[in-house]
């Protein structure tokens, strides 16, 4: 047994006072949430806001699409963040809180940069090079809170807590979206960045007092020892790790899923890329609109989506629910691509583009919880991370070539390839048997 002398001990307030996340559901999904919400403002400012504040100062497709491409590449990373938790770990303070902890500081001082540097909007390399950082400790967070989420969640609240954390993100992307929308018309980059820190840095204050495991250290000068799961499931070397994920992903249904899940991300694409651009340069929209309009719509599926998605998957199965939603966007694709030719006002474009939004939240949603069943909780982090780091990839290079797509063959063409792109997702994803195969046998370490 650990003894620690008491005259460098110091006294844990905490340990008593505040339950473990493993034994209260509500502050773990408080803390969840949080998290979530925290990740959404870094995306609400890469694809709503400075999208858009692009748009109106007259960047083309193509560089708006370079620059979402660019903020937007670290999420493909994911697996190789995932390898880093799963082999190495501050044990004291839990699998995943010392990242999650390192992560958010990190992200703080980033937005503190940020409003030093006050980039204008001519320089987009230096706001794609901001907001990359930025995606960076946000993908870092976001691969140890869903290995958190697999480590502490039972498997019957995953499906609701799953919906949560996705309605959360969508809310911190809405809510960026919106107030950074405001301040970015008159160019207060500067106010942005510092508002958004602060917020992180008072949330983060919160999250730090929250152990994953009764016993464990709330600091690192605190006192406290690695809980009984931390050392049983934290890896001592790559070879295991590596062994477990290559088995993984032997299964042709795997591969086949992973593939269809890519694909399915391209309407988000389309709104991350060319949405602004259609909306600000081609239908008249003031950059503050559009942010107010996608962050609104982002808003009401943020709701829906935290309780919606777990009841149809219920309600009608999985595999049902994932099959509508890609349908839905196939035809609101198809349904734009050939009317976009009459827009006389933006009412169609409007309808479009919160149909896609709401469907593509909702089937995000349904596939990660199919990811979700896959995961060996013992290299959760990393395998959850590579099969999220596939769809982000996927995105982050079509929301890059849709640019030059729009630039090439028109924004009617545009739909055309998106509704292609979905039933293509859709086709692989029935091939996989999303939702009526068992999954796959845990690796064996």
């Amino acid at each position: 047994m650990t003894h620690y002398a008491p005259e460098i001990a110091i006294p844990d307030v905490a340990e008593t006072a505040i339950p473990a996340m493993s034994e209260n559901r509500y502050l773990r999904a408080t803390a969840i949430i949080l998290l979530y919400f925290m990740q959404g403002i870094v995306a609400g400012l890469s694809l709503i806001a400075i999208p858009a504040w692009l748009a109106a100062r007259g960047a083309s497709p193509i560089e708006i699409g370079g620059f979402v491409g660019t903020a937007m590449l670290p999420w493909s990373l994911k697996l190789f963040n995932g390898l880093l938790m799963d082999r190495f770990t501050y044990r004291p303070m839990g699998r995943r809180r010392s990242w999650i902890l390192v992560a958010q500081a990190s992200m703080m001082l980033t937005l503190f940069g940020f409003a030093i540097a006050a980039p204008s909007a001519s320089q987009i390399v230096l706001l794609a090079g901001f907001c990359f950082t930025l995606n960076l400790c946000a993908a870092f967070n976001d691969v140890a809170v869903d290995g958190m989420t697999v480590d502490l969640v039972p498997e019957e609240d995953r499906t609701t807590i799953n919906g949560f954390m996705f309605g959360s993100q969508t809310l911190g992307i809405s809510a960026a979206g919106f107030i950074a929308g405001q301040l970015l018309v008159d160019d207060k980059i500067s106010t942005m960045a510092i508002l958004f820190g602060i917020f992180v840095g008072i949330a983060s204050l919160f999250i730090s007092l929250l152990r994953e495991r009764p016993g464990e250290r709330l600091f690192p000068w605190t006192s406290g020892q690695p809980s009984a799961e931390c050392t049983a499931r934290q890896h001592a070397a790559w070879i295991p790790m590596l062994k477990g994920i290559f088995q993984s992903l032997l299964s042709p249904s795997t591969l086949l899923f992973l593939t269809g899940f890519g694909l399915a991300t391209v309407t988000f694409s389309f709104s991350d890329a060319v949405a602004p651009t259609l909306a600000v340069q081609q239908l008249g929209w003031g950059s503050d609109d559009y942010s107010n309009y996608a962050s609104a719509i982002g808003f009401l599926a943020a709701i829906a989506g935290a309780t919606m998605p777990t009841l149809l998957v219920r309600w009608v199965g999985l595999r049902m629910t994932m099959s509508t939603l890609f349908l839905i966007l196939v035809i609101a694709a198809i349904i734009a691509g050939a009317t976009f030719e009459n827009w006389e006002s933006s009412t169609i474009f409007a309808a479009i583009f919160a149909v896609q939004y709401v469907a593509s939240l909702f089937l995000s949603i349904t596939l990660i919880v199919w990811a979700m069943r896959l995961c060996d909780p013992a290299i959760a982090a990393s395998l959850f991370a590579l099969f999220m780091a596939i769809p982000n990839l996927a995105r982050s290079l079509m929301s890059g070539s849709l640019g030059w797509i729009v630039e090439g063959i028109g924004f009617a063409a545009a739909y055309y390839v998106v509704a292609a792109i979905s039933f293509a997702a859709l086709a692989l994803c029935l091939l996989a048997k999303v939702g009526v195969e068992k999954p796959a046998p845990r690796a064996e370490n």
